[in-house]
């Protein structure tokens, strides 16, 4: 569901830049993507990517639990960033998690955004499904996306999905035996029967939504074959 404007983001989001990657500022002719990529955070940690990071609460706890890597959500609706950002901020007394990152991106050209095998691990959690036919493409399962998954994604690394359509889950079955460069690690269609895909799952918003109504939550785990 789209979140109406907010009046207040857009200053929000200024006055906390520093918890912000632009990349339109970082793209700079001298700059590579190898170098800008080293800069995004202060320390060098393995980068995990959640695309579509909603309103933030799988990447802060993911980045709360695990200081030893960074995170950065991708987000393509500022109100939604804004969202995100001031939940973190309030969960963590006012500050920007040195290991936590939000932009205001869109995934389609992720492979101009990051350096070849630079993410350790990627999330894609509850996209949306595009449900039209014609609109396949658009569906962040589709090829071309695992295409650039497959691509920053460095080696043996990993990708998750999970959704409670089972549609867009099926489809995305089709889609990987169709692109032949994941191996499939896991895969369920009731994750809340399956205790050892259980075992340090955080819950999205929509997750948590789903699972108290009853809908069973679809999951697959894929590892970037070389």
């Amino acid at each position: 569901m789209r979140l109406r404007n907010k009046q207040w983001v857009e200053v929000f989001l200024q006055e906390n830049a520093n918890c912000l990657i632009n990349f339109d500022e970082l793209t700079k002719p001298e700059t590579n993507k190898v170098d800008r990529f080293n800069a995004l955070f202060p320390k060098r940690q393995p980068l995990y990517l959640e695309i579509g990071s909603g309103k933030g609460n799988f990447l802060w706890l993911q980045s709360k639990h695990n200081q030893a890597n960074n995170y950065l959500g991708l987000e393509k609706e500022k109100t939604v960033v804004g969202v995100a950002l001031k939940r973190v901020l309030q969960e963590n007394d006012g500050l920007c998690p040195d290991n936590l990152r939000f932009s205001e991106q869109f995934a389609e050209n992720l492979t101009t955004l990051f350096p070849d095998e630079s993410i350790e691990h990627l999330f894609l959690n509850f996209s949306d499904p595009w449900p039209k036919a014609k609109h396949a493409k658009k569906r962040l399962t589709y090829r071309t996306f695992l295409e650039q998954y497959w691509t920053i994604l460095k080696p043996g690394g990993l990708l998750e999905f999970k959704t409670d359509n089972d549609q867009l889950f099926a489809f995305t079955l089709a889609e990987v035996e169709i692109f032949q460069k994941f191996k499939i690690l896991a895969v369920t269609t009731d994750l809340y029967q399956n205790q050892e895909l259980l075992v340090n799952n955080i819950p999205t918003e929509y997750e948590t939504k789903f699972h108290q109504q009853g809908k069973n939550i679809n999951k697959i785990v894929l590892q970037k074959i070389v």
